[in-house]
């Protein structure tokens, strides 16, 4: 989805800022792999999936953040790996999913 390199470099950075458990130099090696392995997927953009995408949003009474890794998971037949109980919970009703252990 056009949201995975935001999002492993906020998680790169998270780790470094918050965490703790990257020193800087590692963000910066870490982010650039990031973006090699970015530009060789074929991504799924938002705006392919944005009319489920709503539908999900409003009628589960979810974020369109949230909505869109289920209207993605539904499009590519995949399954929803998430941390997030909630979200899992409520997409186990709609589409594939595993809650991963925190």
């Amino acid at each position: 989805m056009d949201t995975a390199l935001r999002e492993s470099l906020t998680a790169i950075w998270k780790h470094v800022k918050i965490h703790k458990d990257l020193k800087t130099e590692d963000e910066v090696c870490n982010s650039r792999s990031n973006k090699k392995i970015h530009d060789k997927l074929n991504i799924l953009t938002t705006r392919e999936i944005f009319e489920e995408n709503t539908d999900i949003a409003l009628t589960q009474n979810i974020t369109v953040y949230d909505s869109l890794y289920i209207a993605a998971t539904r499009k590519l037949k995949a399954t929803l790996y998430t941390a997030d109980r909630k979200l899992r919970n409520m997409s186990k009703k709609i589409t594939s999913s595993k809650l991963l252990k925190p």
